[in-house]
């Protein structure tokens, strides 16, 4: 048995384009579901779709404020009301007080306490940290993304931010130049080592707020109550040994 867990935001997004009604949009929806489950050859599906009361949104009034995404809303004005129809139908599931990507992970991580196979289909490369099978919608194509991958993705997104989601992270760093800061590191913990060591380079005795801030926007949750952390054992390589290292616990 395969479970299938649909990131339904930019599915809805993708039916409702450039339709006439909230019907046409609904009928699109549905040949594009039915297509990706034949796709993955799927037993049943969870579908998220974002909900209310975001933290992200309360802990950075900003999050995803762009005006690319305020342009590409207002020119899909079904998109709404297909979620609204997708909700009363009980075919979807709003993330409330998270993200459907959240939502999305809390998921997978209970078929795979299950033991049970599962696949992800999204075009959001943020869930490229959650190891296991993905569809990606957008180029037709099943892949397969294991721990070590979905671990060296995480730290890159903290070191790059997600200028999509109006999340800055370290200035002047892309993919290349992540690529080369967690070079050599063999582990998590090595990587998050290496992260930490550049927030401090960037921002000196500022770095534990400023990579508080993008972790816990980039995070996404594995439990309804998993969120970003430091240790107080979690410092700066060049300040391991020093007074430094008994900064108040976050």
């Amino acid at each position: 048995m395969t479970l299938l867990i649909v990131d339904g935001d930019p599915l809805m997004f993708r039916a409702a384009y450039n339709k006439n009604s909230a019907e046409e949009a609904y009928e699109s929806f549905e040949e594009k579901l039915e297509d990706l489950a034949n796709s993955v050859f799927c037993n049943k599906m969870q579908i998220a779709v974002f909900g209310n009361n975001n933290f992200r949104s309360s802990y950075f009034k900003d999050y995803k404020n762009t005006e690319s995404r305020k342009k590409s809303k207002a020119n899909n004005p079904y998109y709404f009301e297909l979620r609204q129809i997708l909700i009363e139908e009980d075919r979807v599931v709003p993330a409330e007080g998270m993200e459907a990507d959240d939502l999305v992970r809390i998921w997978a991580e209970e078929a795979r306490l299950r033991k049970e196979q599962f696949v992800i289909a999204s075009v959001d490369k943020d869930l490229q940290c959650i190891p296991g099978h993905h569809y990606l919608i957008h180029r037709d194509e099943l892949i397969y993304i294991d721990e070590d991958s979905a671990d060296k993705h995480y730290w890159t997104q903290i070191l790059t931010g997600d200028s999509v989601d109006n999340i800055q992270g370290l200035r002047g760093i892309g993919p290349k130049k992540a690529e080369r800061i967690l070079e050599g590191a063999g582990n998590s913990q090595a990587r998050k080592q290496k992260v930490i060591d550049a927030y401090y380079e960037h921002y000196q005795g500022n770095w534990k707020k400023e990579m508080l801030h993008t972790g816990t926007l980039i995070h996404i949750m594995r439990t309804s109550d998993d969120r970003f952390k430091l240790k107080e054992t979690d410092v700066p390589t060049m300040l391991k040994g020093t007074s430094d290292d008994n900064e108040t616990k976050v």
